[in-house]
């Protein structure tokens, strides 16, 4: 007989007060209230409330929408998150498209 055991979710890893600091962060650099916000993406503004304080969990397609909805540039921010999961932030504003210098 196998033992049930309760079904990984984000809303319980470490990793993800991270993620939902960075996309709060890069909705407040985006200069976004979460009323602005929900508008663009088409959540309600409790659903948002609740992904920013970890009371629900983070779907990675919505995160992509929110974080083209803040103008954020989806490839800067993953990297972002990486950095500060690795413990090396950087200003959220930096992730704001056409903010930060072109790499060559």
């Amino acid at each position: 007989m196998h033992s049930s055991k309760p079904k990984p979710t984000s809303v319980h890893r470490p990793e993800q007060a991270v993620v939902a600091q960075l996309l709060r962060e890069l909705r407040q650099a985006a200069g976004l209230t979460q009323r602005d916000a929900v508008k663009r993406v088409g959540l309600t503004q409790p659903a948002l409330s609740g992904m920013e304080t970890m009371e629900r969990g983070l779907d990675l397609l919505v995160v992509r929408d929110l974080v083209q909805a803040y103008g954020g540039d989806w490839v800067a921010f993953i990297q972002e998150l990486e950095r500060r999961l690795a413990s090396k932030p950087q200003p959220a504003s930096s992730l704001i498209r056409g903010s930060r210098p072109e790499i060559d």
